[in-house]
C-alpha cells in the first residue's frame, strides 16, 4: 500500500461508473476528501480528450476540476497547467485505410473520434447506444471508409456482440503487427492504437511531466486497457468485476463491484489514513 499518496487516476466506464453514468455515493465522497487534502485526481480513459470529458466533473457533481486527463488509453495527456493536450504516437492515414481494410470480413462498424465528435461508417444499434450514452454528435458516412482516415488519427474502433468476441479479437490478433495492435477495451469494443500506447506510458508521461514518483500514484481500472496503468502505479487496483488479465496485473482487487461503488469502498476501506479529518 502507498505510504505517501499524491495522486488517484482512474478509468471512467466500468471503474469510477456504468457507462454514462453517474459517480456512486462514496466514490464521489472519497474522491473529494482526498482531494481537499492535497491528493491529486485525474482520469485514465479510452475516450478522447474533449469538452464533454471536461464537464464530466459538473456531470458527477465534483466541486473541483480535474488535475489531469490521460485520454486514448495513454494516447493522449493534458493538465491543468497546461492549456494543450499532448498527443503521442497516432496511426497514420495509411495504417488507418490498411486497418479497416483488413478489419472488412468481420462485418462491423469502424469509428473514430474526431474533435469534438465522431465519425461512423454507418449507424448501427451499437453507435446509437454510445451517441446516446455521451450524448455525442456522430457523424455517419454512409459506407464511406476513406472519410475515416483524412489525417492521422489516435485510434480506430470497431463495436461487436459481444457473443462474437472470440472470433473479432481471433481476427484482429491475426491482423495486429508492429505498426498497430487490436485492444479489447471493454465487453463488445476492440480498438487498434499504435502498440507504444498505453495507459501505462500515459502515467509514466503524466508523472515525468508534474514531478511525481510513480511510486506514490494509485490507478484504479477494469479491462485489459487499464492493465498497463496498474502496473506502472505505485499500488494499482483492479475492480472486482473486472477482467482476468486486469486481475493479474494488479495489486489488489477491490471486494465490491463498480455497480456496488467498489471504488468508494476501497478507499474508505484500506486508505482512511488518507481521509482522517486533519
Amino acid at each position: 500500500m502507498i505510504k505517501n499518496l499524491s495522486a488517484v487516476c482512474a478509468d471512467i466506464d466500468g471503474t469510477l461508473c456504468e457507462k454514462g453514468g453517474q459517480l456512486y455515493p462514496l466514490t464521489r465522497e472519497a474522491v473529494e476528501a482526498l482531494h481537499q487534502r492535497g491528493v491529486l485526481f485525474g482520469l485514465g480513459t479510452g475516450r478522447a480528450i474533449n469538452q464533454r470529458v471536461f464537464t464530466m466533473k459538473d456531470y458527477w457533481g465534483l466541486s473541483f476540476d480535474f488535475d489531469f486527463i490521460i485520454g486514448m488509453n495513454g494516447g493522449q495527456l493534458w493538465t491543468k497547467e497546461d492549456p494543450y493536450v499532448e498527443n503521442y504516437h497516432l496511426l497514420s492515414r495509411e495504417s488507418l485505410k490498411e486497418i479497416i481494410e483488413r478489419m472488412r470480413p468481420m462485418n462491423l462498424n469502424a469509428v473514430i473520434y474526431e474533435d469534438e465528435h465522431m465519425v461512423a461508417t454507418r449507424m448501427d444499434m451499437f453507435q446509437e447506444a454510445s451517441m446516446k450514452r455521451n450524448n455525442t454528435q456522430v457523424i455517419v458516412t454512409n459506407g464511406d471508409e476513406a472519410r475515416l482516415y483524412i489525417r492521422p488519427n489516435n485510434n480506430v474502433l470497431f463495436r461487436y456482440d459481444p457473443e462474437d468476441e472470440e472470433k473479432v479479437l481471433k481476427h484482429a490478433e491475426a491482423i495486429s503487427n508492429d505498426r498497430y495492435i487490436g485492444i479489447r477495451t471493454a465487453p463488445g469494443c476492440l480498438e487498434f492504437m499504435d502498440p507504444r500506447v498505453n495507459k501505462g506510458d500515459g502515467l509514466k508521461n503524466y508523472a515525468e511531466k508534474a514531478g511525481l514518483k510513480l511510486e506514490n500514484i494509485m490507478a484504479f481500472g477494469d479491462n485489459d486497457n487499464d492493465a498497463p496503468m496498474l502496473r506502472e502505479a505505485g499500488w494499482g487496483v483492479c475492480l472486482n468485476d473486472g477482467s482476468p488479465y486486469c486481475k493479474s496485473m494488479a495489486d489488489a482487487i477491490t471486494e465490491y463491484k463498480c455497480t456496488e461503488d467498489g471504488v468508494g469502498r476501497y478507499l474508505y476501506d484500506h486508505c482512511m489514513e488518507f481521509l482522517k479529518p486533519e
